[in-house]
């Protein structure tokens, strides 16, 4: 049986129905992450934004005018909680590092984290926007070239590009 259509689920959801509204955050959830991923470069603030945008979206629910038009208004509730958290900490780095604590003392891992950041930064910002919406998103085809705003093999090139830039990247760092 095929997946219920984001309309289905928001029309669901805004009629009360719990089940309908937590399908539509596991599926647009991981997209909103990477969306704001890509454009704030903080894991853990985009982590507490998607959660932000989570508890407001279900308090507003009855705004969307079209059930169709939840991935764009989910999005956009989320890129203006990013703007919020950007103007009240606008003195602060929009990138940060891996955290190192993450690697368990594991210099040579550390290392590849650190090889791999190098990499990402060689990434143009659309070219990051692809790879968070295909690999973090779950993106490809048609979704990809919507959220990229893209004809599709614009889309997939661009993915494509982004995949050579960081394979040349890890090459030169000797990864």
């Amino acid at each position: 049986m095929d997946e219920p259509t984001d309309a289905i689920l928001a029309e669901r959801a805004r009629a009360g129905d719990r089940e309908a509204w937590a399908a539509l955050c596991t599926r647009h959830a991981p997209r909103l992450a990477a969306y704001l991923g890509a454009r704030l470069r903080r894991p853990k603030v985009v982590e507490k934004l998607v959660e932000d945008a989570i508890v407001l979206a279900s308090k507003h629910l009855e705004e969307i005018e079209q059930p169709s038009e939840f991935p764009g208004w989910f999005r956009r509730v989320g890129a203006h909680l990013a703007l919020r958290w950007y103007r009240e900490h606008s003195d602060e780095k929009l990138a940060e590092g891996f955290p190192p604590e993450r690697c368990a003392d594991d210099p040579g891992r550390q290392r590849r984290m650190d090889q791999l950041e190098n990499a990402l930064a060689a990434l143009t910002d659309a070219q990051r926007m692809a790879i968070e919406q295909r690999f973090r998103g779950g993106l490809a085809g048609e979704p990809l070239a919507e959220a990229l705003h893209l004809e599709a093999s614009k889309a997939e090139r661009l993915v494509d590009d982004a995949l050579a830039v960081l394979d040349r990247a890890l090459e030169k760092e000797g990864a």
